[in-house]
């Protein structure tokens, strides 16, 4: 037997599991839902269940990090300039085109739970962005991990505030006042005054 042939499995059990809690999420609340749900929409056994999640709320971090990898990943496929820092506008997109999901993972518990990840997983790549803008040899004004985190706070903050206000304004116009609203603390954060 090859042997990727398992991990076949396991990601096929994930996303069904996956599948089922989405599912869920868009027919009720998020408290509402019990394993027994999660299980009989996946059609798959108890102990199938916990052999992949410890429970819901495990269940749901897995979710919503196969979410953010989702949106990373249009992100970096898209993106037209392989220096910007911030995520274009297609990221707000994919949330537009997706967004009776993020909707549903963003009410009641899941709503924090979604943030506070996004918020971990985007500063984690921030961090990363922002150590190759800082000129070679140079100390930065802001630590770079406190300015990842500033940045991926404002970030998750406006996708919330777009979210919750159903998307008044343009993907594109999103990123810019984004843009707006971070770009001089990245200036002041990272680089020196002469």
């Amino acid at each position: 037997m090859p042997p990727d042939k398992p991990d076949r499995r396991i990601n096929r059990t994930r996303a069904l599991l996956f599948q089922a809690m989405s599912e869920l999420m868009l027919k009720k609340r998020y408290d509402e839902i019990t394993v027994q749900d999660i299980i009989d929409r996946a059609n798959v056994g108890r102990s199938t269940f916990y052999a992949h999640f410890q429970d819901k709320e495990a269940l749901s971090e897995g979710l919503l990090v196969h979410m953010l990898d989702s949106l990373t990943d249009a992100m970096e496929q898209e993106k037209s300039d392989p220096q910007s820092l911030l995520p274009g506008a297609q990221l707000f997109e994919h949330i537009k085109k997706h967004y009776s999901m993020f909707k549903a993972m963003t009410s009641g518990h899941g709503m924090d739970l979604f943030f506070q990840k996004g918020q971990e997983y985007w500063s984690e790549q921030m961090t990363a962005r922002l150590q190759t803008m800082l000129p070679a040899g140079q100390v930065p004004k802001v630590p770079i991990p406190v300015l990842a985190h500033y940045i991926s706070g404002t970030f998750v903050n406006m996708l919330k505030w777009w979210i919750d206000n159903k998307m008044p304004y343009t993907s594109k116009r999103m990123i810019e006042i984004v843009e707006i609203l971070v770009m001089p603390s990245i200036n002041a954060g990272l680089l020196q005054e002469n």
